[in-house]
This record gives C-alpha cells, sequence and structure tokens, in this order.
C-alpha cells in the first residue's frame, strides 16, 4: 500500500510539472525583426489599450494572457508569455509559460509583474472572440507581407480576432 501511494504521487507530480512547466505553443513563433514597424505598432496599441484590457479581464477573467518585458538578472530584456490569474492595483499575478532563458537565478512559475511591464494582452470571451493579440496580430500580417502561409489552425484563429 506504501508503494502505491508513492507511485500515485510521482504519477501526479510529473503529470503537474508536464502540465506547467512545457510551453503551450503549437506552432513555433515567426521569427520577426522586434523593430519591424508592424511589431512596434502592435506594442503601442496594446499599452494604449490597458483600460480596455482591464475591463474585459473582470467580464472574462479565466483566459487571459499576456506579453511582459522582463530584465534578466544579466540584464537581458526577454519577453515572455503568461497566462493572466489576478490583478490587484498595478499588480499582476501571472502563470508565466516562457520562463527567462537568461536569467541564472531560480524563478518560480507564479509572477508578479506590474501593468506597465506589459508590452501584449489577449482575452478571449465565452463566444471565442479573440480581444487584443496585437502582437500576433502583426505576425499574421508580417507572414502575409512575407509570402509565408498560416497553417490551417491559425488561419482559423485569425479570424477569431476582434476589434476592442
Amino acid at each position: 500500500m506504501y508503494w502505491g501511494l508513492i507511485v500515485v504521487v510521482v504519477l501526479a507530480g510529473l503529470w503537474l510539472h508536464n502540465r506547467y512547466s512545457s510551453e503551450s505553443q503549437d506552432f513555433p513563433p515567426l521569427e520577426t525583426d522586434p523593430n519591424d514597424p508592424l511589431v512596434l505598432e502592435a506594442v503601442e496599441l496594446a499599452k494604449a489599450t490597458l483600460d480596455e484590457f482591464l475591463a474585459l479581464f473582470l467580464r472574462y477573467p479565466n483566459d487571459a494572457f499576456v506579453k511582459l518585458g522582463f530584465e534578466s538578472d544579466g540584464g537581458v530584456v526577454e519577453h515572455l508569455g503568461a497566462h493572466v490569474e489576478a490583478i490587484k492595483g498595478n499588480e499582476v499575478s501571472v502563470f508565466l509559460v516562457t520562463p527567462p532563458i537568461t536569467h541564472e537565478g531560480k524563478m518560480a512559475h507564479n509572477y508578479v509583474c506590474q501593468l506597465q511591464d506589459i508590452e501584449d494582452w489577449q482575452i478571449t470571451d465565452s463566444d471565442g472572440n479573440i480581444y487584443g493579440g496585437f502582437i500576433q496580430r502583426a505576425m499574421f500580417t508580417i507572414a502575409e507581407r512575407e509570402g509565408i502561409a498560416l497553417p490551417p489552425e491559425l488561419k482559423a484563429m485569425q479570424n477569431k480576432y476582434v476589434d476592442v
């Protein structure tokens, strides 16, 4: 009986590790120049619409995702993806989906950032409409500009984005 409990605990631990430490990307990111005017414009638009993000988060708190700027202990700014868990004032509690690569120190997946750290945001409503996602939309346009065909799943996702 003791060994059975150990096996259950180990299996549960492995499942939790895979569930919360694996990236949730189905498709690799499109390589883009971070200084591409479309990307820079997308970041500006995301920052300019943080009030809309906050209002939508109150209505649809279960499916909110952000990209945030994070400076590693080595001084490198990384762009991390995270699920939003709570917002209190200017503090945003997130679960990091893409942990930093250049950070040497230990860092938990649970992280608190500031609203001004958000570079992009995306919220999906109960009907599957996607608000925000300005960098993703820019990447769709860049792919089209570069003659890169989107996989059918991304093409279908592209049609779900709605304006704020």
